[in-house]
């Protein structure tokens, strides 16, 4: 008999076990074994011929003896666990296995209550935790009914908590599956609207469970369609024992009524629960006295830093008075004068529009020698009038209107001022004229703090205007005396000298040309080589995005953009430095004196920072980029002004494959390049005349809602017999640069559509499938590739709507025109057209709009942080947004985490890619079997 103690058993298993002990030890007895669930009574097993055996009908009944047969009981204590009804069997042997039983039971039962408390436990240390974990209460709401899955049943639970004055309720958490529309979590409810709220404000003010049955719930809930069976309500505590709120759970007729286990565990979680919805309560009210005295102190420093900004209009005022005093002891003329007197002026008040007037009282004139407008011409002399200058003159004070709010211009064509303000200016007792200042831009408005400042301002002016208008006299008759000289003797050297300069400068930039670069670059390798000169650096930089500017604003913007690239290069040197434009939009520089490669560096960076800022053409703001190259001169590897060129051309390229906007220093890495690329070159001609080495690798597309197999991208991979498995990355450019480009696209379709041909037939796809290929910008120009595509869709008998041919942003830069036609015919012929890496290049929304585009690829950069960064979140959602306004398929490129899966799912994306799903693989190496089952992955997520 030890051998049932061995490990525990289930009551069932237990009671199999004692039968077979029996039918050892009595053969010719008769036993049924019944154990008690509650109320009820269930039969474990038989042994023998049981007829005639009773059935427990009550526990009285059961325990009395009759015929030949009697029932044992099977105790815990004073608890009854079951009973043993047994014939034909010693009375000492059925003792002992009923107790045997109680034993096997009890242990089960505590085995289980010990699981159970440790699944309860977990579960209330988990709602504790969220509360430092979630964001808000409807996530804290929502990760609670996860964990109260395993405890308990929770197909029907809602969370109602109260606001803060205790008269409304809303329901943060709304789980009913007997009910369509839940409500709003932000809305509230009075405590009389509904039947649940009318419920949960008695729970509230009992302030202890509440229990309801059919009976009670069919006046309560008269609201709603089909009423729960059962109703239980768990009031939830705040942490001073105040009611925040209540927990509800229901059940229907088809669900079990509640035991009083569950009550219990229900109350134990309500209060778990109303713990951490306090605590997270308590800290939203400690963030908000948090900012509450975050904007005290803000105050206050405004306050301090108005102080401190008085303080320095002060010493401005000062300092500025002080110029003016500085420039009345000058010999400058009136009108320089009076232009560094405005300059002055503006560091002070918002004075851009500035005008001095004088009074000539001799011929009873005003005119203005002085006068800068934004909106108006500068005015010609004129008798006084009525105008705004005429009542200054007239009282002798200062005046501070506001026309365009008080009156109606008098000419249509002229625009009023928002504010003018307008004071005297003295000299001594005598009235000479007017100084006034004016705004148009709306808001800004003068102040009588303004009126005083132009008044200090005036001061200083009246009291030199004198001396200064006879000085202006005399320098006139002197500068017209040596300007008739100067005229004379000047006029031959400067036709001279105009034409030597046009001959060697550029007449846009009027920067030195090429052909001036050439000869001073010749000019200080000579120097250089021979000993006599210093080591220099040679710069080459080229303008990334010139071409789509004069394309897109007109030549005029893009001889803006040359001239402003110029002088932001020219701001980044030394006086000594020599910069020349070589043609379009390629510039080159010499840096004198130069000894290490560091301080090229230094300067280089300084010119590609300089091309962050953007350049306002014709109001707009246009952004470009530039990228250089850096060679160092070096006698042991140039042998010529001509090779230094050369190796900064080659630097420059290098930093377009880079990705641009940058700087490449020209070193023996890239020389060994150099050669390399050319032998790269000739072994991809021979690879494209051969089949073994240029292998297409494909990668699944995945419908994200039902996780079936959508389609596959070729991607081409080198497999070269002697440096093994090249990059994409290494050899596409070269290809481009080639010309081989064309050659490598065809061969990657037509070696696609070969093997799509062979999936039908073997019937791995259906006719639904979509075979991804990557076409380049130069097929573009091919007025062939139409026609070539035609007769391959017919050789290998395709559906043309299978193939999806998949165009970058750059190929639509380089040649926008000829593209447009292009499409349009690949359309026509039935082919779909998908727009790679979009939101990565420069103008992708123009190109939605421009040409037509069945599919949106999402760059893999914006999906790698698209469940982490909610700007990436933001960005794909906006993605998404515009597809499905433009009824356009959409492919997240580069899944990679289930995390990223599931919230491209959520926001509603039509296809997904990446190693998630599967790496790119050869034909023969796909998974078929993998790809198969994601389905079901899909469906059990």
């Amino acid at each position: 008999m030890s051998s049932m103690g061995e490990a525990l058993a289930e009551p069932a298993q237990a009671s199999a076990r004692v039968l077979s002990l029996l039918r050892q030890l009595a053969p010719e007895a008769a036993a049924a074994i019944w154990r008690r669930d509650g109320q009820d009574w269930q039969c474990l097993g038989t042994t023998g011929s049981c007829h005639g055996l009773p059935t427990p009908q009550g526990v009285d009944a059961m325990l009395t003896p009759t015929n030949g047969h009697d029932i044992q009981p099977v105790m815990h204590g004073a608890e009854m666990l079951g009973c043993l009804v047994w014939r034909d069997m010693p009375s000492e042997l059925a003792v002992t296995l009923a107790g045997l039983l109680g034993g096997q039971w009890l242990a089960w039962q505590q085995a289980e209550g010990e699981a159970r408390a440790r699944v309860v436990q977990d579960a209330l240390l988990d709602i504790s935790r969220l509360a430092r974990e979630c964001l808000g209460i409807e996530q804290l709401c929502s990760q609670v009914y996860r964990l109260l899955g395993p405890l308990f049943s929770v197909d029907n639970f809602h969370i109602a908590l109260l606001d803060d004055n205790g008269t409304t309720l809303r329901f943060p958490f709304y789980r009913n599956r007997h009910t369509v529309l839940a409500p709003d979590p932000e809305r509230l409810f009075a405590l009389d609207e509904s039947g649940q709220a009318r419920l949960v404000q008695r729970v509230v003010k009992l302030q202890s469970t509440l229990y309801l049955d059919a009976n009670g719930l069919s006046s309560a809930l008269t609201d709603e369609i089909q009423p729960p069976q059962f109703w239980i309500g768990e009031p939830l505590f705040g942490a001073d024992g105040v009611v925040i709120g209540a927990m509800v759970l229901q059940r229907y007729a088809d669900e079990p009524p509640f035991v009083a286990g569950e009550q219990r565990l229900f109350q134990y979680t309500a209060r778990a629960i109303g713990g951490a919805l306090t605590r997270m309560q308590y800290q939203a009210r400690l963030e908000q006295q948090v900012w509450l005295r975050t904007r005290e102190l803000e105050g206050a420093n405004a306050r301090l830093i108005a102080e401190v900004d008085e303080r320095r209009q002060a010493e401005k005022v000062q300092r500025v008075l002080f110029e003016i005093a500085g420039l009345a002891n000058t010999s400058l003329s009136l009108t320089a004068f009076l232009a560094g007197v405005h300059r002055q002026l503006v560091e002070l008040m918002p004075a851009r529009n500035c005008q001095v007037a004088l009074y000539d009282a001799l011929n009873d004139t005003i005119r203005f020698p002085y006068s800068v407008d934004e909106h108006e011409a500068d005015p010609a002399p004129h008798k006084p009038g009525r105008g705004l200058i005429e009542q200054v003159l007239h009282g002798g004070l200062p005046v501070l209107a506001s026309p365009r709010q008080g009156r109606q211009s008098v000419d249509s064509g002229a625009l009023e001022p928002e504010s003018w303000l307008g004071v005297p200016l003295y000299s001594g007792h005598e009235l000479l004229g007017v100084l006034s200042v004016r705004s148009y831009q709306a808001g800004v408005t003068y102040s009588y703090r303004d009126q005083a400042v132009l008044a200090c301002v005036a001061n200083n002016i009246g009291s030199a205007l004198a001396r200064v208008r006879v000085l202006e006299e005399l320098q006139r008759a002197y500068a017209e005396l040596e300007e008739r000289v100067r005229e004379r003797t000047s006029a031959l050297d400067a036709v001279n000298a105009q034409l030597q300069f046009d001959s060697m400068h550029d007449s846009l930039t009027k920067l030195p040309n090429r052909s001036f670069f050439a000869k001073t670059l010749r000019r200080t390798w000579e120097a250089y080589a021979n000993g006599a000169g210093e080591r220099f650096a040679v710069f080459f930089i080229d303008l990334d995005r010139f071409k789509l500017v004069n394309d897109t604003l007109g030549h005029l913007a893009g001889d803006h953009l040359l001239s402003e690239a110029g002088s932001r290069i020219r701001n980044c040197m030394r006086q000594k430095d020599f910069m020349a434009r070589l043609g379009g939009d390629e510039f080159a520089v010499l840096l004198f004196g130069m000894d290490q490669i560091e301080g090229c560096e230094m300067i280089a960076q300084r010119m590609v920072n300089e091309f962050e800022r953007p350049i306002i053409i014709a109001g707009r703001e246009v952004f470009t980029t530039a990228s250089l190259g850096v060679v160092l001169a070096d006698k042991d590897h140039h042998r010529s002004a001509e090779e230094l060129l050369r190796d900064a051309d080659h630097a420059m390229y290098r930093t377009k494959q880079l990705g641009r906007h940058g700087y490449t220093v020209f070193n023996h890495e890239l020389r060994a390049d150099q050669a390399d690329q050319l032998a790269m070159e000739a072994e991809l001609r021979r690879a494209l005349d051969e089949t073994d080495q240029l292998i297409p690798h494909y990668q699944p597309f995945i419908d994200a809602h039902t996780g079936q197999l959508a389609g596959f991208e070729a991607l081409v991979r080198w497999q070269h017999p002697m440096r093994g498995l090249i990059s994409p990355s290494i050899f596409l450019p070269i290809a481009e640069e080639s010309g081989l480009i064309m050659r490598l696209d065809r061969y990657m379709i037509q070696a696609a559509c070969a093997q799509l041909r062979q999936w039908l037939d073997a019937e791995r796809v259906g006719e639904d499938i979509a075979l991804h290929i990557n076409l380049s910008s130069a097929n573009l120009h091919d007025a062939d590739l139409v026609d070539w595509l035609r007769q391959l869709i017919a050789q290998y008998a395709l559906r043309p709507g299978m193939l999806h041919l998949e165009i970058t942003e750059t190929a639509l830069i380089d040649v926008p025109d000829i593209a447009a036609t292009v499409m349009r015919e690949l359309h026509e012929l039935g082919l779909r057209l998908a727009l790679d890496d979009f939101g990565t290049g420069y103008s992708a929304l123009s190109y939605l709009h421009r040409y037509r585009f069945d599919v949106l690829k999402i760059d893999q950069s914006f999906v790698f942080d698209v469940d982490r960064k909610e700007e990436s979140a933001a960005i794909v959602r906006a993605i998404l947004a515009l597809a499905d306004a433009l009824s356009l398929e959409v492919v997240a490129e580069g899944v990679e985490t289930l995390s990223q899966l599931q919230r491209l799912r959520a926001m509603g994306c039509d296809k997904v890619q990446g190693y998630y799903f599967s790496h790119p693989a050869t034909a023969r190496d796909i998974d078929w079997a993998q790809l198969a089952a994601i389905p079901w992955e899909f469906a059990s997520a």
